[in-house]
């Protein structure tokens, strides 16, 4: 566990898959993490295709990668989980990790359009290969 919540912890940019009566769909977010890493936390549209589907299956899945060439630099998360509506003191979770989004005029603007989502795992994947080809550590939450 403390291998995935180091992970999440240096990243900020997760791709959430949905499913739903629009077909699939896939998204780049960001994210932010709580501290006992449980559940992150994104912004997006009400009316984006993910966020539809995701009224519809509330089940998806996310990855988070490092980039790379080599296969033995491939590393990233697999999770899957649900998505819902955040409350309203998961803000602070948000704002904790970018602060810089309500100091700068255009995106404190652009939070007036979209709303706080909460994805909480049920399952999650760290691979590895830097440990060794299909390195991997699986846990069910």
């Amino acid at each position: 566990m403390e291998r995935i919540e180091k992970y999440l912890k240096k990243h900020n940019t997760m791709t959430i898959a949905t499913v739903g009566k629009k077909g699939i769909s896939a998204a780049a977010v960001f994210y932010a993490e709580t501290k006992k890493c449980d559940y992150l936390v994104f912004v997006s549209s009400s009316k984006s295709e993910h966020i539809a589907n995701s009224l519809v299956e509330k089940r998806c899945a996310v990855t988070i990668q490092n980039d790379g060439l080599d296969w033995e630099i491939i590393k990233g998360l697999q999770i899957k989980g649900n998505v819902e509506l955040a409350d309203e003191n998961d803000w602070n979770i948000y704002f904790e990790k970018f602060p810089y989004i309500k100091d700068n005029k255009t995106l404190s603007k652009s939070l007036e359009k979209v709303d706080l989502y909460k994805f909480t795992f049920s399952w999650a994947r760290l691979i590895d290969n830097s440990k060794g080809f299909g390195n991997r550590f699986e846990i069910n939450y």
